[in-house]
């Protein structure tokens, strides 16, 4: 196992010779943005502290900076980087299940990872640890139901979309990494017309995927007059897989075909913009009649038993011992308690997706992998707009155009330029599929 030999660390230790610090005793990670004094910062971000009896640590408020931490009998240990509290002494025995989950759905939930000893901090939390003690408080947002008419709550969406890029002016050579999509179009776009004017990265295609929306986002780029670049992919997937699980603390199946992208950005980079959220809040496949239906009205066990797939595949693939380690019925009542926990919300399905999947596994992009540059933004986690986005009736947005009229009033001068279509190749992996975090 590589180790981020860079990632940031403490790790505290009792002893009856007194009390053994190792690493930084104060860190800031991530960003934080000033709102009105009546407010906490908003941003993307992680911060710990310890003053010499007590460690404190904080998240934001939708906890998508990655951070976990290790407990035992000894003391404690907190890092962005899992293989690094591994080999702080962190407990490795599996967490056979959030295992069961992951490799049947794609992604871990709520504070799983694969072991079972080390665990992310939740959204919005509050962590405190003193003479061996530990409490975490936290608590996910509630949105407040918009009443808005659909041609109202574009209206908004284009003036809370422009507040969050005002709010996260670019400082330094910037980039925003561009594909055919909707999110990363609207960033741009956006700070173009606000006086900035960034560079624009895109990955070269890898098969099977057959998008290549690197030509379209150079389209986009060219009508603007801005610079594009396309980052070559490398010869071997297999050390991008390696390198990936090490960096995303073997969280996520994804991203490897990232890492030539993450690595231009981090090399020549001080700002760059990611459309993390924008999708799952505004234009989600998953969301339609029937999905929302199924997740206000069905079991969360049922419910659990159909978003579980690949039970074929894992049969055929997994070592025994580890097959009915993370058996079938493991994974569906884990699930089900995750599932639940979204049930009577306005939204459940954008809840459930936003809080897991792209929090646990989108996330760690632009803030695993990106996590050596200075400032990665996230204008689509806005606090603002995050809360009006989460706060629309579900059904305004199930025809999926909601997002393309806003950027259509927005910037009618770019309309005619089209859309990547999802295209789906034959003989697709039966545990793979592109990851659309920056859509």
């Amino acid at each position: 196992m590589d180790v981020d030999r860079a990632a940031p660390y403490i790790r505290i230790v009792s002893t009856d010779a007194g009390t053994q610090v190792s690493g930084d005793s104060v860190e800031h990670l991530g960003h934080t943005i000033a709102l009105d004094t009546a407010r906490p910062p908003d941003g993307v971000f992680a911060h710990w502290e310890w003053d010499g009896t007590t460690l404190t640590a904080r998240n934001d408020r939708l906890g998508f900076y990655p951070l976990y931490y290790y407990q035992d009998t000894t003391g404690i240990a907190l890092s962005p980087s899992i293989p690094r509290l591994l080999q702080l002494g962190a407990d490795d025995r599996l967490d056979y299940k959030g295992l069961a989950v992951f490799l049947r759905l794609g992604y871990f939930i709520a504070e799983d990872t694969p072991f079972a000893h080390i665990r992310a901090l939740p959204p919005n939390a509050q962590l405190r640890w003193h003479a061996g003690h530990l409490e975490i408080a936290h608590a996910m947002p509630k949105p407040t139901e918009q009443t808005l008419s659909r041609d109202q709550a574009i209206d908004a969406y284009i003036d809370l979309f422009r507040q969050a890029i005002a709010r996260r002016p670019p400082l330094g050579p910037t980039a925003v990494p561009l594909s055919g999509g909707r999110d990363s179009r609207h960033i741009l776009f956006e700070l173009y017309r606000q006086g900035h004017r960034p560079e624009c990265i895109s990955a070269a295609i890898i098969p099977p995927y057959a998008v290549d929306e690197g030509q379209l986002a150079k389209q986009i780029a060219d009508r603007l007059g801005l610079r594009h670049r396309t980052a070559p992919q490398a010869s071997s997937r297999v050390q991008l897989d390696l390198a990936k699980n090490n960096l995303t603390g073997f969280c996520t199946d994804e991203h490897e075909w990232y890492l030539p992208v993450a690595e231009q950005l981090s090399r020549t980079f001080t700002t760059v913009y990611d459309g993390i959220g924008g999708d799952v809040l505004s234009a989600s496949r998953s969301l339609t009649p029937e999905s929302l239906k199924r997740y206000r009205t069905t079991a969360p066990a049922t419910l659990a038993e159909q978003l579980l797939l690949r039970e074929n595949t894992l049969a055929h693939i997994l070592p025994r011992a580890i097959y009915r380690a993370c058996h079938r019925g493991l994974a569906v009542e884990h699930l089900a308690n995750e599932l639940a926990r979204h049930q009577t919300g306005l939204n459940p399905v954008a809840s459930f997706q936003l809080f897991n999947r792209t929090r646990r596994e989108i996330a760690l992009a632009p803030y695993g992998l990106l996590r050596n540059v200075p400032r990665v933004y996230s204008p689509f986690l806005d606090r603002d707009l995050y809360d009006f986005l989460a706060g629309l009736p579900p059904e305004m947005l199930f025809e999926r155009r909601f997002h393309t009229d806003t950027l259509h009033r927005a910037y009618p001068e770019y309309a005619d330029i089209p859309f990547a279509q999802a295209q789906h190749t034959k003989n697709r992996p039966a545990l793979r599929r592109p990851s659309t975090h920056w859509s």
